[in-house]
Order: C-alpha cells, then structure tokens, then sequence
C-alpha cells in the first residue's frame, strides 16, 4: 500500500511539473506544447489549458496563433519567456488569455520576459489578458505589449531595467498599478486607456508610477488617464532618488481626470529631475475628499534639483493647480519651470490654462510652500487683471516665509472663446455643430477623431478635417462639419483651433456612441445627376456569433465578398468600381464616368451592389 501511495505522489509531481522547452531552436506553436509538454499544455485549436508555468529557453520560440482562447488553472502557471514569444492576433481575432478562475487580485502568474537579447523582438498583440498576476512582467528586456486589453491583473505591466514598448492598450481594474517601473527603465507610454486601477485601495499605487533608483527617460504621450476607483489613486507619479539618479522624462498629450491627483514629481536626496511635462489637460482629480494631502494637478516635491519644465497645459478643476513643496516644512525645494520668458530658451515660455482649482469658495490655482521664487510667466490664469490673479495664488505676499510665484507677464484671453460643441449621430454619419463668442485671428478649426472600438481606444487623433474661421469677430459664429466616415463603437472628437500665426489650442473632447446597421445599406449616388464623377457609400453590417468554450460574446467581423458594378440600360456591364473582401463597415467610393472602358455617353445606368446574399440596384443619371 506504501508503494502505491509513493506511485501516485510521484505521479502527481510529475503531472503538475512545470514545462521548459529543449532550448535547440525550435519554433513551435501551442499545438507544439500539447504534444511535447507531457500535460502542462492540453486542447487543440483554438482551445488549450496550460496547467503549469511553460518555460521557453533561450534558443527557442512560442508562437500563439489569432483566435486562440488560453485557459490557466493554476495559481503557478503562466509563461516565463527567456527566448521569443509572439502571441499575435488581430482586430477581427485577437488572442484570449484567461483563469479558470475570475480573481481581480490575479490568479496565474502571467508573462514574465527575462534578460536576453533575441527577447526583445516578442510581442503580445491583440490579446485579452484577463487575472493574471502579472499581465506584462519585463526584466532587462524590452518586448512589445500593443492593442490588447489587461483587465483585472494583479498588476497591469511591470518593468525593471526595461525599454518597453506599449502602446494603444486599455489596462482596467489592476489591483495595484497599471504600469510600474524602476531600475532605469525608460519605457514608450503611448495611446494607453488606463482605467480605474488600483482596485486595492489602501495605498497611492498610483495608475503609472515611475522610480525610484537609477536613471529613466520615459515617454508618457498620449494616454488617457482615468481614475474613480479609488481614493489614493493618482494619474501620474515619478520619484527619483540619490544624487546619482535622474530622469529625463518627456509626459505630454495626455488626459488626466478623476484620480486623486493628476501628476506627482518627487526628489529625495538630491534626485535630478529634468522632466518635460507639456500638452496635457489635466482636470477634476479631486476624489480624495482630504485637499491636505491630495488633489494637486501637478505637484512638484522635494528636493532643489527636481526642475521640470511644466509648458502648454490646461489644469482646472482639481483641489490645487501647480503645488511646490518640501516635505510639509516652509524650506528650500524644487525649482520648476512654469513659464520664463526672460531667458532666450523659449521651449520653457509658460502657455499654460490654469484656472478654477478650487476648495470651496477659494481659488488655489498656484501654491509656493517653499522659500525660493518660482518663474511663472505667461500663462493663462482665467482673469485678466494681476490683482484677480494674485488671489488665486498663494506665496510671499501672502506669508513672507513663502518664496514670490513670478506670474507677470500673464497671457490675454483665448483668442477663440467656444461656447459650445455636440455631436449627433444622423444615419451612417456624425454631425458635429459648435459655435464661438468671439474670434480672434482665427484661421479655423482642425477637426480631429480618436476611436474606442471593440473596448480597445485607439488614442491616435487623426485629422478628419478642417473649417475655415471667421478671422476676428465679436459676434457669435456657428460652425458644423459631417463625418461620413463614422467607425463603429465610441467616437471621441476634438477642434484644434489655429491662429494665423500658428499657435494652436484643443476643445475638451465629446464623445458619441455609433453603432453599425444590422442591415446592407445602399445609398444614392451624390450628386446625382452628375459628371464625370459620383460618390456612393453603402453599409456592410456587423455580424455577431457565440464562440464556443468562451464566457461572453464577442464580435467577429468576417470578411466578405463585396462588389459593386455599373450596367447599362440593356444590362451590360460597363465598369467594376469595387471588388474586394471587406469587413463589416461603412464605405464611400468614388466613381469617374470618364474613366470607364471607352467613356460613357450621357445616359440612364443602373449600380449594383452585391455581398454574401444581399443584392439591390439603384439608377444613376451621367449628364455631360
């Protein structure tokens, strides 16, 4: 009885041991690991279960193929990546990595990718990476994390000694950070949707935290930075530590709302902090009912050698706009650059929107805790009169302990004052409508979209295109522009308002939720009659299909067969003006009479779309 009982320890030992792969070369697919894992990976495409952490040797590489669904069932399984792991989907079919069991504080332990040169070049792309402990784990290597979603890992991504590259993510509901690094990481942070991290709660583990030891120079550009989930919870942190550290970081275009405070840049002893923080609006981080030790837009902390250049910024409706401190004494400390037009550098010249940071009835847009004087010129403060301003900034002239805040000269009112801006969705299209008090050398409004679709924000803002202004006005202009090229999910809209002598300023961004036909749609031609040419636009419509093996519904746009031809009155076939596999959306093409076989005479003729099983024709009139 002893010896069966050893039998069977031994063979659960073995059964639930992890996997190192041979380390020979081979380039092998999960299906690979089923057959030589000896149970650590089980299931066939596009269904496994890895039951124990996989190890992938330096020599070897794990390919992941689109649409495979990857089930962890135990709290040690994941991938330890010391070789090349690509797990590649795409839009239409991405890659789903996800635990037996839903746990929000992270059940298996992830991705991990150690130190090794050809580790570099992994990716994870298009995946959902669902309770893991670690969603994205890098140790001296700097793999690629791109389009995918982390929900409810542990901790989002973590980075030591990492150049990482991440960019349009969405990381949701970590139970600490988003995104952690340290060791001298300088890492790419770009068109990420960081939303509501922190499930924990207890401590300022704050959305993106940067630091402490060695030197960094991140990039932060682009994100939106969502906070609501918890008190301490902060957009932005970056803590540099010891005389012999530094960061270089440049933090611009990005949008910080709703946390406990937007931006934090703390030196301890003697940290060098040369950060560029600039374009961000940075706005309402004011959850932390307690203004004593939160609610700043930006704070800039400790020692002297923390000396940012803070440019360009809109900060409004936090507890505090710009706060400078040393510890919670009345000392020397950082000397940030907020706006000096006396020196020949103009990258440091202000240009800042601060304006109704507010606690109560009072305004604290600026406040200098330390002794020294801080530079703070140019820049808008919402009044227009140095005594208003001066009540909205607190420094020597309120206490002679407290250094003076330089804030003359101030910049004059927004040469456009928008006064309103919507969005309506009329049929396949948006229209937007916004309309201005006042203009000032206004040369028009670029019109700019960004897209959620799927649950993924593509945070690149693409230019869809431009109004002409009015120049200078004082009276009330109305404005509108129609997008017709609408992409299914929420679409977030902006106006880049341009001077005539290139200065630039953003609209807050609105956002409206469009979602594709469930029908073909074939619309007349415009214009109609027409010469030589016509556009016409139809709708291919979303398709959605239960996956099997998988939890929730998820949307699959399959590609089809779409063509669309002229015929003549006596049905013969004039001109092919598309004929391509598509997937599901809305399509304009542009058809040229002249450019047919030979040129079309003037005449009735007949279009006709065809997809899948659709059919339908509509006539067009070619008047020459």
């Amino acid at each position: 009885m002893k010896k069966i009982f050893l039998l069977l320890v031994l063979f659960s030992a073995q059964l639930f041991a992890q996997y190192t792969t041979p380390n020979t070369g081979v380039n092998w697919s999960l299906d690979d690991l089923v057959t030589n894992s000896g149970g650590v990976v089980t299931g066939s495409f596009p269904n496994y279960t890895i039951n124990q952490k996989v190890i992938v040797s330096v020599n070897d590489q794990v390919n992941v193929l689109p649409g495979s669904v990857v089930t962890f069932t135990a709290a040690t399984s994941g991938f330890e990546v010391n070789g090349i792991f690509q797990a590649i989907g795409t839009a239409a079919d991405s890659i789903v990595f996800t635990s037996s069991v839903p746990d929000s504080t992270g059940y298996y332990e992830g991705f991990r990718f150690n130190e090794n040169t050809s580790a570099n070049v992994s990716t994870i792309s298009y995946a959902k990476i669902f309770y893991a402990d670690y969603g994205f784990r890098c140790i001296s290597v700097s793999p690629v994390l791109s389009n995918s979603h982390l929900f409810k890992c542990g901790r989002g991504v973590q980075l030591s000694g990492s150049n990482a590259t991440i960019q349009n993510n969405v990381i949701e509901r970590s139970y600490e950070y988003a995104i952690t690094m340290t060791l001298g990481s300088s890492p790419l942070i770009e068109n990420n949707y960081l939303i509501k991290n922190n499930t924990r709660g207890v401590s300022a583990l704050n959305q993106i935290s940067i630091g402490l030891q060695g030197n960094n120079s991140p990039i932060i550009r682009n994100n939106i930075i969502e906070g609501g989930e918890s008190v301490p919870t902060g957009g932005i942190s970056l803590w540099v530590s010891g005389a012999s550290a530094s960061s270089n970081a440049i933090i611009e275009g990005n949008e910080i709302f709703n946390n406990s405070f937007g931006m934090t840049l703390l030196s301890s002893s003697n940290g060098v902090i040369n950060a560029v923080v600039r374009d961000n609006i940075i706005y309402n981080n004011n959850i932390n009912p307690n203004a004593q030790v939160s609610g700043s837009g930006i704070n800039v902390n400790g020692s002297p050698f923390n000396q940012p250049v803070i440019t360009r910024n809109i900060i409004y409706g936090n507890w505090w706009g710009i706060t400078i401190q040393n510890g919670t004494t009345v000392q020397p400390g950082p000397q940030p650059n907020i706006g000096n037009i006396e020196n020949a550098d103009t990258t440091d010249d202000g240009q800042n929107i601060i304006f109704n940071n507010i606690q109560g009835t009072n305004v604290y847009d600026m406040y200098n805790n330390c002794t020294n004087d801080i530079y703070a010129q140019n820049n808008d403060w919402g009044v227009y009169d140095s005594t208003l301003i001066e009540n909205n900034i607190f420094h020597k002239v309120d206490n002679p302990a407290h250094g003076l805040v330089i804030f003359t000269p101030f910049s004059g009112p927004i040469p456009v004052e928008l006064v309103s801006f919507t969005a309506i969705v009329t049929g396949t299209s948006v229209q937007l409508s916004w309309s201005t008090a006042s203009e000032t050398n206004n040369v028009g409004f670029e019109i700019e979209r960004s897209v959620i679709s799927n649950g993924v924000r593509n945070l690149t803002w693409e230019e869809i295109g431009f109004v002409e202004g009015k120049g200078t006005s004082t009276e009330i202009q109305n404005y509108s522009f129609t997008d017709q090229n609408v992409v299914s999910g929420t679409n977030a809209y902006r106006l880049k308002q341009i001077d005539f002598d290139g200065s630039f300023t953003y609209s807050n961004l609105i956002e409206v939720e469009f979602i594709l036909p469930v029908e073909f749609v074939l619309e007349q031609n415009y214009p109609n009659p027409f010469n030589p040419s016509t556009k016409i636009r139809f709708v291919i419509p979303k398709e959605v299909r239960n996956l099997k093996n998988f939890s929730s519904q998820a949307s699959r746009n399959d590609n089809m067969l779409v063509t669309l031809k002229v015929f003549d009155v006596l049905g013969n076939e004039v001109a092919t003006i598309f004929n391509e596999y598509q997937p599901a959306g809305i399509y304009e093409v542009e058809f040229n009479a002249s450019s047919a076989a030979g040129g079309l005479s003037s005449g009735v003729y007949f279009y006709k779309l065809r997809a899948g099983n659709f059919i339908q024709t509509k006539k067009l009139l070619l008047l020459k």
